[in-house]
């Protein structure tokens, strides 16, 4: 019987995390640990060498402390870039946030602001925000990685709040100034959060975003009003959002 890719993403999170605490493991070690055959383990960390997440070895493998180090100076900047856009959240504002692990963030720098969040991030649940703060899950299907909810309960429910403001994060932007996702499923969603939030909308992401683009349009660059992101974007770059009347945060 063909596993569930649910069950096989869950499983290989947990083989990840479970490197991580020991840095260096075997084969052997996780085969017992996780009750799976040999051949499932080296599927796992085959899938977790490609992503760099992790270094193979003959029998075993160890944290890829490179990406580590990338990883946690990237953490870095969405920390930056959430503290700063919670500084546009005003009292009763009404804010849609998606998916994003950036948008995500903005929620534990809100202080002191009696605010609504409506989001479609199964995390959120999980963050510890201030008393003031109210958060409402769209509910709908939850996918790994990102634990995003989506489909047509998702959608429905969304349709039913309203909001004033809407805070996205991105897979990446294209030359012609398209907003994309990876993920198919949370199209709709994205596209429903940028074209019915009534004041604005505030794109949170890294200067990366803008040197890479993925499969699925969600909007354009016209979208936007705010775009806060690290000082590492060319000054090109912002000059010609500039002009298009977009006001571009640099942290």
């Amino acid at each position: 019987m063909k596993t569930k890719k649910s069950i096989v993403d869950k499983r290989r999170e947990e083989v990840l995390n479970y490197i991580s605490s020991e840095n260096t493991v075997t084969s052997k070690e996780l085969i017992e640990k996780f009750k799976v055959s040999e051949i499932t383990i080296r599927r796992d960390l085959d899938f977790l060498q490609s992503l760099g997440k992790i270094q193979r070895f003959h029998g075993g493998a160890r944290i890829n402390k490179c990406q580590d180090s990338a990883n946690l100076l990237l953490e870095n900047k969405k920390e930056k870039i959430a503290k700063k856009c919670a500084d546009f959240i005003n009292n009763d504002d009404d804010i849609f946030i998606n998916s994003s692990s950036t948008a995500l963030k903005v929620l534990k720098f809100i202080k002191n602001k009696r605010v609504n969040i409506i989001t479609n991030n199964a995390k959120a649940s999980s963050i510890k925000i201030d008393p003031l703060v109210n958060v409402i899950l769209t509910g709908g299907r939850v996918s790994y990685p990102k634990n995003a909810m989506t489909g047509t309960f998702a959608l429905n429910n969304l349709k039913s709040v309203a909001s004033n403001l809407s805070i996205i994060g991105i897979s990446g932007i294209t030359e012609e100034g398209e907003l994309t996702t990876s993920v198919l499923d949370e199209v709709e969603i994205n596209q429903y959060m940028l074209n019915e939030s009534t004041e604005k909308n505030i794109l949170v992401c890294d200067s990366s975003k803008f040197s890479q683009s993925a499969n699925f349009k969600i909007g354009t660059i016209q979208n936007i009003d705010i775009i806060i992101t690290d000082n590492e974007i060319s000054r090109s770059k912002v000059e010609s959002l500039e002009k298009l009347g977009i006001k571009v945060i640099l942290v």
